[in-house]
């Protein structure tokens, strides 16, 4: 029977190729798995990564012993430079090295062995000098992903969201580049800041829950943090003008103007207990996350969203195009919970609830207003008003 120090040393190589971003995603996502499988997994992994680093490793390895994970990780990559004699004499080794043609894998552990086994201080130069390799993941309209970072760092993403970020947090800082909708529940680190970067603004934290809102095709990018602390930094403020957010806070960024617009007509008091209005920051206090944050969750819960905003949440969700006969439709508010509905279960909701029809045809959904009822409605609701 394999001990899981047998199994670590299986998937050494496997594990090597996700590191240096050599890995062809099949490769990747079994890493990912393997990590992920149990807490000794996650510890070996963060392990061998502080070590391909050159970081000092600072608690006591579990089941990670640098001597005998190096090399393993050196008769997995001298494959490609066999010609070399390691044990040669150090001008010799360097000599030959310089005419043999090897992997950029293969060229990172070769650099990090001369560095361990001559010179540390030249080592940690070598590498600081290597560039960051990426990955990307774009999710698709109709569907969800799940990542998690080299630092255990957990992504959502929703739908028509792309991020991209290093298969492995080498510099001072963790960068990673979001276009789209994604949820972040990330690892602190406190010597490793943590930024995510968006087209109009980035946003700094430690170790927190937020979720952050930037599609490019909506003027707005709505950050909303749920535990910890960011900060939020506007890239063309000429003021340098940094904002803080609380948990239960939700921001409201303004690309293209510095004139706010909202729909739930907050700003008539903007230094009220709802919210605070400066140039293009809008911030609401004291909010229900909940609404906000689980699209990624089974049930997907809304409340008082107006049905011009929920049909763009409902055409990436569901991978389908919707107008409006009728633009004033937009303006009514729904509340509620979707727990697993299909697309045409969602509209006999929406149906039922307010004085709208709707058709389908193939991927395009209109809707349009429904008259026999509409009157009753509007007064029951101007009843319920008063």
């Amino acid at each position: 029977m394999k001990t899981n120090k047998d199994q670590s040393k299986s998937f050494d190589a496997l594990l090597i190729k996700y590191l240096t971003g050599s890995a062809t995603p099949e490769e990747r996502d079994n890493a990912l798995a393997w990590i992920n499988e149990n807490i000794e997994h996650q510890k070996y992994f963060d392990e061998l990564k502080d070590y391909y680093q050159l970081t000092k490793v600072i608690q006591k390895p579990s089941g990670f012993i640098k001597d005998k994970s190096w090399e393993r990780i050196k008769e997995e990559y001298a494959k490609a430079a066999h010609t070399i004699e390691l044990h040669n004499e150090r001008r010799q080794f360097i000599r030959r090295l310089v005419y043999i043609s090897v992997s950029s894998a293969a060229a990172v552990f070769i650099a990090f062995f001369l560095g361990i086994y001559f010179n540390k201080q030249s080592s940690l130069k070598l590498v600081n000098t290597q560039s960051l390799a990426y990955n990307q993941i774009i999710v698709p309209l109709g569907a969800k992903s799940q990542v998690i970072l080299s630092d255990g760092s957990k992504v959502w993403l929703n739908a028509g969201s792309k991020l991209k970020y290093p298969v492995s947090f080498l510099n001072g800082s963790r960068e990673v580049f979001l276009e789209g909708e994604a949820f972040f529940d990330v690892t602190k680190i406190n010597h490793k800041q943590f930024i995510v970067k968006t087209s109009n603004l980035n946003i700094k934290v430690y170790g927190t829950q937020f979720n952050v809102k930037a599609y490019s095709e909506e003027n707005q990018i709505q950050t909303t943090l749920v535990k910890g602390s960011v900060a939020l930094e506007p890239l063309l403020d000429n003021n340098n003008t940094v904002y803080f957010l609380k948990p239960n806070q939700t921001a409201t960024f303004f690309k293209s103007n510095s004139t706010i617009k909202t729909t739930n007509n907050q700003l008539n008091n903007p230094d009220s207990e709802k919210g605070k209005a400066d140039e293009g920051i809008f911030v609401v206090n004291k909010i229900d996350p909940l609404p906000i944050i689980s699209w990624k969750d089974k049930e997907w819960i809304f409340k008082g969203e107006e049905l011009g905003q929920l049909a763009v949440k409902l055409e990436r969700r569901y991978n389908v195009k919707i107008s409006f006969e009728d633009i004033s439709l937009k303006t009514y508010k729904f509340s509620g919970t979707i727990t697993d509905l299909t697309f045409e279960q969602v509209l006999m909701v929406i149906q039922l609830s307010a004085p709208i029809l709707f058709n389908i045809d193939g991927n395009n959904v209109v809707f349009k207003g429904n008259s026999m009822y509409r009157n009753k409605y509007d007064k029951m609701i101007l009843k319920s008003k008063s």
